[in-house]
């Protein structure tokens, strides 16, 4: 992972540039009352010492496989491990190492509707995807990219999302393009494009560059190809919805109030984003964060279609449930007020909810199984 983000930093102070899109809040208080329902903790996969299949090293992703399993990012050891829904040990996919189908550094994890396992990062001396058989664990080759890409997401047949950096110096000011697109298996170009944003950098602000190469957007995708994408912001809070031809068909605007951050998350933060700069080659580099929270920290689409927008201001994770057609129906909240609520990632689909804790309270991470209460 340190190869694949110092070069997403190189090509982007060699020439491209970002407003990373901000922080986020809470709904405003004139708006009429939602039903709120609870999201409840069943169970967890991992120990903080004990059996290596149960410890996790550091985990970057997770999603389910075709099969219902649980497949989980380890970049820490650079591979996927899979865990049955009841949380056991079932295989691995992928090692350390630099030999053919080995990996050094990845960070993006995405499984196709029929089985093709993908992975963003440097591996088999080639820094760019890699592709597997999720269902035997072979090494389909690996394939370099013009710019290394980020936020992969499984979708319909073979195919996958993922979010591309392009710099432009075709002018005389800096600017950098994001794209969002769909490819299949050793595809060079995306087959579709969704979505695309143009706009100018400056390579003096260290904080943007470390914010658009780790975040910046949250993109979600179901197999009945529908994409969404949110960029992150801590003045706006939008929601683009495409269908499968690639069109835009939705636009949901959230009413959300921005929330500062506390003291204390300012320092938990400030810590997070020197921690990445450093993996970037940016060590003597001062960053600080937004005061503000985005406004928008995570998407997911249900397994009824419903859209899940997760709110970036209450360190107790909640999310904003809409329909297919953009109709709000209510919100979503996790139950026990976790300590480490606020950087909870999450993966929502027809095989259930997941999360993982980015900086976990208890100082190692689990993969905690989730089950949203009926309305």
């Amino acid at each position: 992972m340190r190869l694949l983000l110092i070069t997403v930093a190189a090509a982007l102070l060699a020439g491209c540039g970002s407003e990373e899109r901000g922080m986020t809040g809470e709904r405003s208080p004139e708006e009429g009352a939602l039903p709120t329902v609870g999201i409840t903790v069943v169970d967890s996969i991992g120990v903080e010492i004990g059996d290596s299949n149960y410890v996790m090293g550091a985990i970057e992703g997770l999603c389910f496989g075709p099969d219902g399993n649980i497949a989980v990012l380890d970049c820490a050891r650079s591979c996927v491990r899979i865990y049955s829904p009841a949380g056991e040990y079932v295989r691995q996919i992928g090692a350390r190492g630099s030999g053919p189908g080995e990996l050094q550094d990845i960070a993006f994890l995405a499984i196709s509707e029929d089985g093709n396992l993908y992975l963003a990062g440097e591996g088999s001396e080639v820094l760019g995807i890699h592709h597997y058989d999720y269902w035997t664990g072979e090494w389909l080759g690996s394939m370099p990219t013009g710019s290394p890409p980020t936020c992969l997401e499984g979708s319909y047949g073979s195919g996958y999302v993922r979010k591309d950096l392009e710099r432009d110096v075709s002018g005389e000011q800096l600017m950098v393009e994001i794209i969002v697109g769909r490819y299949g298996p050793g595809e060079d170009d995306p087959s579709m494009v969704y979505y695309r944003d143009r706009f100018p950098f400056d390579p003096a602000d260290a904080a943007e560059i470390v914010q658009l190469v780790w975040e910046g957007y949250d993109i979600a995708s179901d197999l009945e190809g529908r994409v969404c994408v949110a960029p992150r912001s801590t003045e706006e809070a939008v929601v683009m919805v495409y269908g499968r031809d690639g069109s835009l068909d939705l636009t949901i605007e959230i009413d959300l109030e921005p929330v500062p951050r506390t003291a204390e998350e300012m320092e938990m933060e400030r810590l997070i984003l020197r921690y990445r700069a450093s993996v970037m080659g940016m060590e003597h580099v001062a960053i600080e964060p937004d005061p503000m929270k985005p406004l928008i920290r995570g998407l997911e689409i249900g397994p009824e279609g419903n859209i899940w927008v997760l709110r970036g201001g209450p360190s107790t994770p909640a999310f904003d449930v809409f329909d297919a057609d953009g109709k709000p129906l209510y919100t979503a909240v996790v139950q026990g007020d976790p300590p480490d609520g606020s950087t909870w990632r999450f993966h929502l689909d027809a095989h259930g909810m997941l999360a993982y804790a980015g900086d976990p309270a208890d100082g190692y991470q689990k993969v905690y199984i989730l089950e949203p209460q009926p309305l």
